[in-house]
């Protein structure tokens, strides 16, 4: 039974010995998801407390960190290199400018042209005409409610069907509403409501 015993103790030490090997190789690999926190709040540069955090998935294969992220009712994307080394840390893809451009700042004629090519053989415009708060109006006053009642979501904008759309998302009374706005007509294309409890 004693010699039952001590294999179990050296087992179990020999697991706990692995198990500190391979934290301190993640630690000493790989930044930390509060790291991760700091670059995306400096590329935006915000401050980490208005941002909200809703996934951040660490994918081990890739060795980058996919995170999305709230900030002003708008979701955004980025992709982060994940190595603690010279070359990690650096962000490899966002959306943050191209939604900043095309929503938010209505004076200005630049925007990001990732889908250009695509957005150019559609024969669609890569700059919304309404503002985002227009979007959001048309969506309140179609509900029949009004911006004070409601909980904002999301407000993005992306291409359905070669169209530049705002995607207005917002709750109420336990109900969830999903709008799709054409960007530069202000035409609802699509509208679902659904209990949050669904």
């Amino acid at each position: 039974m004693k010699k039952y015993g001590k294999i179990i103790i050296i087992v179990v030490g020999i697991l706990v010995v692995i198990a500190l090997l391979i934290l301190i190789y993640f630690k000493t690999t790989f930044i930390s998801k509060n790291e991760v926190k700091d670059i995306i709040a400096a590329n935006m540069n915000v401050n980490r407390s208005d941002l909200y955090f809703e996934d951040i998935d660490f994918e081990l294969d890739k060795g980058i960190y996919e995170v999305e992220v709230y900030y002003h009712n708008n979701v955004y994307e980025y992709k982060i290199n994940a190595r603690a080394d010279a070359e990690g840390g650096n962000v490899i893809y966002t959306d943050f400018k191209y939604f900043t451009n095309s929503i938010n700042d209505n004076n200005s004629s630049n925007s990001n042209t990732n889908d250009s090519s695509n957005d150019n053989a559609n024969g669609s415009n890569n700059t919304a005409s309404i503002a985002v708060e227009e979007a959001r109006n048309i969506a309140l006053t179609h509900a029949n409610l009004s911006a004070d009642l409601v909980q904002f979501l999301r407000t993005e904008t992306e291409y359905d069907d070669g169209i530049l759309v705002y995607e207005v998302d917002f709750t109420y009374n336990n109900y969830e509403y999903d709008y799709k706005i054409n960007a530069n007509t202000g035409e609802i294309i699509s509208y679902d409501r659904d209990s949050i409890y669904d």
